[in-house]
Protein backbone atom coordinates (compact mmCIF):
# COMPACT_ATOMS: atom_id res chain seq x y z
CA UNK A 1 0.00 0.00 0.00
CA UNK A 2 1.65 3.46 -1.16
CA UNK A 3 2.17 6.64 0.40
CA UNK A 4 -1.11 5.34 2.07
CA UNK A 5 -0.48 5.65 3.85
CA UNK A 6 0.12 4.77 7.28
CA UNK A 7 0.63 1.45 8.46
CA UNK A 8 -0.60 1.61 12.20
CA UNK A 9 -2.10 1.49 15.54
CA UNK A 10 -4.78 2.12 17.19
CA UNK A 11 -6.94 4.47 17.27
CA UNK A 12 -5.97 6.93 17.95
CA UNK A 13 -3.46 19.58 0.74
CA UNK A 14 -5.33 24.68 -3.77
CA UNK A 15 -1.97 24.54 -4.46
CA UNK A 16 -0.04 27.63 -3.20
CA UNK A 17 3.44 28.72 -2.46
CA UNK A 18 2.02 31.02 0.48
CA UNK A 19 4.78 30.66 3.65
CA UNK A 20 3.49 30.72 7.09
CA UNK A 21 5.33 30.67 10.07
CA UNK A 22 4.44 27.10 10.94
CA UNK A 23 5.18 25.86 6.96
CA UNK A 24 3.37 26.11 4.04
CA UNK A 25 -0.13 25.76 2.71
CA UNK A 26 -1.00 22.85 0.45
CA UNK A 27 2.36 21.13 -0.95
CA UNK A 28 5.05 19.63 0.69
CA UNK A 29 8.02 21.84 1.63
CA UNK A 30 11.04 21.22 0.11
CA UNK A 31 14.20 21.49 2.51
CA UNK A 32 16.29 24.10 1.58
CA UNK A 33 20.26 24.35 2.28
CA UNK A 34 23.13 26.82 2.68
CA UNK A 35 25.40 23.92 1.58
CA UNK A 36 25.14 23.68 -1.68
CA UNK A 37 26.33 20.27 -1.92
CA UNK A 38 23.74 19.32 0.30
CA UNK A 39 20.91 21.33 -1.54
CA UNK A 40 21.83 19.61 -4.78
CA UNK A 41 21.57 16.23 -2.94
CA UNK A 42 18.30 17.16 -2.03
CA UNK A 43 17.31 18.33 -5.66
CA UNK A 44 18.59 14.79 -7.25
CA UNK A 45 15.78 13.18 -4.03
CA UNK A 46 13.13 15.14 -5.14
CA UNK A 47 13.11 14.36 -9.02
CA UNK A 48 13.58 10.42 -7.93
CA UNK A 49 10.75 10.70 -6.47
CA UNK A 50 8.76 12.74 -9.11
CA UNK A 51 9.51 9.14 -11.01
CA UNK A 52 7.29 6.44 -9.22
CA UNK A 53 5.96 5.67 -5.75
CA UNK A 54 7.77 2.26 -4.87
CA UNK A 55 10.52 0.97 -2.02
CA UNK A 56 13.73 1.37 -4.56
CA UNK A 57 13.22 4.84 -4.91
CA UNK A 58 12.84 5.74 -1.59
CA UNK A 59 15.93 3.74 -0.47
CA UNK A 60 17.88 5.18 -2.84
CA UNK A 61 16.20 9.26 -1.64
CA UNK A 62 16.83 8.37 1.86
CA UNK A 63 20.63 7.35 0.95
CA UNK A 64 20.97 10.95 -0.55
CA UNK A 65 19.31 13.19 2.27
CA UNK A 66 21.65 10.89 4.86
CA UNK A 67 24.55 12.35 2.89
CA UNK A 68 22.41 15.92 3.14
CA UNK A 69 22.25 15.42 6.58
CA UNK A 70 25.85 15.40 7.40
CA UNK A 71 26.90 18.38 5.47
CA UNK A 72 24.47 20.41 6.97
CA UNK A 73 23.67 18.61 9.87
CA UNK A 74 20.54 19.89 12.06
CA UNK A 75 18.51 21.32 9.33
CA UNK A 76 15.39 20.55 10.55
CA UNK A 77 13.65 20.25 6.86
CA UNK A 78 16.47 17.64 6.03
CA UNK A 79 16.00 15.93 9.17
CA UNK A 80 11.76 16.14 8.18
CA UNK A 81 12.48 14.49 4.84
CA UNK A 82 14.26 11.50 6.20
CA UNK A 83 11.87 10.52 8.48
CA UNK A 84 8.87 10.75 5.63
CA UNK A 85 11.41 9.37 3.57
CA UNK A 86 11.59 6.59 5.79
CA UNK A 87 7.88 5.60 6.18
CA UNK A 88 7.97 5.57 2.36
CA UNK A 89 10.50 3.29 1.89
CA UNK A 90 8.56 1.42 4.62
CA UNK A 91 5.02 1.15 3.20
CA UNK A 92 6.50 0.27 -0.11
CA UNK A 93 7.95 -3.11 1.63
CA UNK A 94 6.62 -6.05 2.04
CA UNK A 95 4.93 -7.10 5.59
CA UNK A 96 3.32 -10.30 5.29
CA UNK A 97 5.59 -12.31 7.57
CA UNK A 98 7.08 -12.14 10.87
CA UNK A 99 10.72 -11.05 9.99
CA UNK A 100 9.39 -8.55 7.11
CA UNK A 101 7.22 -7.39 10.17
CA UNK A 102 10.35 -7.03 12.65
CA UNK A 103 12.42 -5.36 9.35
CA UNK A 104 9.59 -2.50 9.16
CA UNK A 105 9.35 -1.96 13.19
CA UNK A 106 12.94 -0.88 12.77
CA UNK A 107 12.69 1.10 9.72
CA UNK A 108 9.64 3.18 10.91
CA UNK A 109 12.09 3.87 14.82
CA UNK A 110 14.50 5.33 12.77
CA UNK A 111 11.92 7.76 10.89
CA UNK A 112 10.62 8.21 14.45
CA UNK A 113 14.00 9.12 15.28
CA UNK A 114 14.36 11.72 12.19
CA UNK A 115 11.29 13.35 13.14
CA UNK A 116 12.27 13.94 16.97
CA UNK A 117 15.84 15.59 16.25
CA UNK A 118 13.60 17.58 13.66
CA UNK A 119 10.79 18.77 16.27
CA UNK A 120 13.90 19.05 18.76
CA UNK A 121 15.76 21.64 16.76
CA UNK A 122 12.40 23.19 15.14
CA UNK A 123 8.62 22.75 16.25
CA UNK A 124 6.69 22.02 13.06
CA UNK A 125 3.59 20.77 11.70
CA UNK A 126 5.46 18.36 9.11
CA UNK A 127 8.18 17.28 12.07
CA UNK A 128 4.40 16.69 14.33
CA UNK A 129 3.15 14.41 11.17
CA UNK A 130 5.87 12.78 10.36
CA UNK A 131 6.23 11.61 13.90
CA UNK A 132 2.63 10.56 14.31
CA UNK A 133 3.03 8.68 11.19
CA UNK A 134 5.85 6.75 11.57
CA UNK A 135 4.67 6.29 15.65
CA UNK A 136 1.54 4.73 13.87
CA UNK A 137 3.27 2.43 11.21
CA UNK A 138 5.39 1.13 14.07
CA UNK A 139 2.68 -0.11 15.81
CA UNK A 140 0.42 -1.92 12.63
CA UNK A 141 1.69 -5.19 14.02
CA UNK A 142 1.78 -5.05 17.99
CA UNK A 143 -1.10 -6.51 20.35
CA UNK A 144 -4.45 -4.20 20.41
CA UNK A 145 -3.36 -2.79 23.82
CA UNK A 146 -0.07 -1.58 22.56
CA UNK A 147 -2.07 0.04 19.09
CA UNK A 148 -4.23 1.26 21.96
CA UNK A 149 -1.59 2.82 24.29
CA UNK A 150 0.25 4.55 21.36
CA UNK A 151 -3.03 6.52 20.63
CA UNK A 152 -2.95 9.54 22.83
CA UNK A 153 0.77 10.33 21.16
CA UNK A 154 -0.52 9.94 18.05
CA UNK A 155 -3.65 12.13 18.44
CA UNK A 156 -1.41 14.90 20.20
CA UNK A 157 0.95 14.93 17.21
CA UNK A 158 -1.79 14.90 14.61
CA UNK A 159 -3.83 17.50 16.66
CA UNK A 160 -0.81 20.27 16.39
CA UNK A 161 -0.89 19.75 12.85
CA UNK A 162 -4.88 19.91 12.52
CA UNK A 163 -4.74 23.38 14.53
CA UNK A 164 -1.58 24.61 12.68
CA UNK A 165 -1.18 23.49 9.29
CA UNK A 166 -4.20 21.48 8.41
CA UNK A 167 -3.90 21.46 4.63
CA UNK A 168 -0.28 20.18 4.74
CA UNK A 169 0.07 17.86 2.14
CA UNK A 170 -3.01 18.45 1.02
CA UNK A 171 -5.33 17.47 3.58
CA UNK A 172 -2.51 14.86 5.20
CA UNK A 173 -4.53 14.17 9.04
CA UNK A 174 -7.30 13.30 7.18
CA UNK A 175 -5.33 10.48 5.22
CA UNK A 176 -3.57 9.32 8.55
CA UNK A 177 -6.95 8.92 10.40
CA UNK A 178 -8.62 7.32 7.40
CA UNK A 179 -5.79 4.87 6.97
CA UNK A 180 -5.11 3.95 10.78
CA UNK A 181 -8.78 2.75 11.56
CA UNK A 182 -8.39 0.77 8.16
CA UNK A 183 -4.92 -0.95 9.57
CA UNK A 184 -6.48 -1.75 13.14
CA UNK A 185 -8.95 -3.97 14.56
CA UNK A 186 -12.15 -2.10 14.54
CA UNK A 187 -11.74 -2.84 18.48
CA UNK A 188 -9.03 -0.85 19.04
CA UNK A 189 -11.34 2.50 17.56
CA UNK A 190 -13.89 1.16 20.13
CA UNK A 191 -10.82 0.79 23.20
CA UNK A 192 -10.12 4.39 22.96
CA UNK A 193 -13.47 5.85 22.17
CA UNK A 194 -12.57 7.38 19.09
CA UNK A 195 -14.91 9.79 17.13
CA UNK A 196 -14.83 8.25 13.32
CA UNK A 197 -17.20 11.39 12.37
CA UNK A 198 -13.64 13.63 13.07
CA UNK A 199 -12.09 11.26 10.58
CA UNK A 200 -15.00 11.74 8.14
CA UNK A 201 -14.87 15.27 8.53
CA UNK A 202 -11.17 15.92 7.80
CA UNK A 203 -11.01 13.88 4.77
CA UNK A 204 -14.13 15.64 3.11
CA UNK A 205 -12.26 19.19 4.26
CA UNK A 206 -9.46 17.48 2.50
CA UNK A 207 -11.00 16.96 -0.65
CA UNK A 208 -13.42 19.96 -0.59
CA UNK A 209 -10.33 22.27 -0.84
CA UNK A 210 -8.25 20.59 -3.33
CA UNK A 211 -10.68 18.26 -5.40
CA UNK A 212 -7.62 17.90 -7.68
CA UNK A 213 -5.27 15.46 -5.16
CA UNK A 214 -6.81 12.25 -6.12
CA UNK A 215 -5.09 10.24 -3.22
CA UNK A 216 -7.79 11.52 -0.90
CA UNK A 217 -10.41 10.06 -3.15
CA UNK A 218 -8.55 6.44 -2.97
CA UNK A 219 -8.34 7.03 0.79
CA UNK A 220 -11.79 7.44 1.68
CA UNK A 221 -13.09 4.74 -0.54
CA UNK A 222 -10.93 2.60 1.31
CA UNK A 223 -11.98 3.43 4.37
CA UNK A 224 -15.81 3.96 3.86
CA UNK A 225 -15.42 0.06 2.20
CA UNK A 226 -13.09 -1.52 5.16
CA UNK A 227 -14.64 0.05 7.99
CA UNK A 228 -18.41 0.49 6.93
CA UNK A 229 -18.40 -1.88 4.28
CA UNK A 230 -20.24 0.81 1.72
CA UNK A 231 -19.30 -0.71 -1.81
CA UNK A 232 -21.15 1.75 -3.82
CA UNK A 233 -19.38 4.72 -1.67
CA UNK A 234 -16.16 3.36 -2.42
CA UNK A 235 -16.49 2.87 -6.07
CA UNK A 236 -18.23 5.98 -6.72
CA UNK A 237 -15.05 7.52 -5.26
CA UNK A 238 -12.72 5.41 -7.54
CA UNK A 239 -14.82 6.14 -10.42
CA UNK A 240 -14.46 10.27 -9.75
CA UNK A 241 -10.81 9.62 -9.58
CA UNK A 242 -10.22 7.15 -12.27
CA UNK A 243 -11.80 9.31 -14.93
CA UNK A 244 -9.55 12.65 -13.83
CA UNK A 245 -6.56 13.69 -15.91
CA UNK A 246 -3.69 13.03 -13.35
CA UNK A 247 -2.67 16.89 -14.92
CA UNK A 248 -5.50 18.46 -13.30
CA UNK A 249 -2.92 19.53 -10.67
CA UNK A 250 0.21 19.73 -12.13
CA UNK A 251 2.29 20.07 -9.33
CA UNK A 252 1.37 16.71 -8.84
CA UNK A 253 1.15 14.99 -12.15
CA UNK A 254 3.11 11.72 -10.87
CA UNK A 255 1.18 11.47 -7.59
CA UNK A 256 -2.12 11.59 -9.13
CA UNK A 257 -0.92 8.51 -11.39
CA UNK A 258 0.52 7.01 -8.71
CA UNK A 259 -3.10 7.44 -7.01
CA UNK A 260 -5.30 6.44 -10.22
CA UNK A 261 -2.85 3.23 -10.22
CA UNK A 262 -3.84 2.68 -6.49
CA UNK A 263 -7.85 3.18 -7.27
CA UNK A 264 -7.51 0.41 -10.12
CA UNK A 265 -6.51 -1.99 -7.43
CA UNK A 266 -8.52 -1.19 -5.33
CA UNK A 267 -11.59 -1.38 -7.74
CA UNK A 268 -10.22 -4.75 -8.16
CA UNK A 269 -9.96 -6.09 -4.82
CA UNK A 270 -13.69 -4.75 -3.98
CA UNK A 271 -15.14 -5.99 -6.96
CA UNK A 272 -13.16 -8.69 -8.38
CA UNK A 273 -13.01 -6.83 -12.13
CA UNK A 274 -11.01 -4.50 -13.79
CA UNK A 275 -12.04 -0.44 -13.91
CA UNK A 276 -15.13 0.34 -15.15
CA UNK A 277 -16.20 -3.47 -14.91
CA UNK A 278 -18.48 -3.76 -11.57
Amino acid sequence: MRNKGIGFLVMGIVFSLLFTVNGVSGPLPKPVSNNTEAQNLIDRAWELENIDSNAEIYKKCISLLEEANKLDPNNYMILTDLSRYYWCYGDNLPKQTKEQQKQLEGIYKTGLGYAEKSLAVKETPPGHYWWAVNKAASLEFSSIFAQAGGFPGIKKHSDYVVKHEPDYDYGAPGRLWTEIIVRVPKIVVQMVGWNVQEVIDLINDAIKKEPGYLDNYVYKARFYWTYFGDKEEALKLLDYALKQEPNILPNKLTANRVSQRDARELWNKITGKEYPEQ
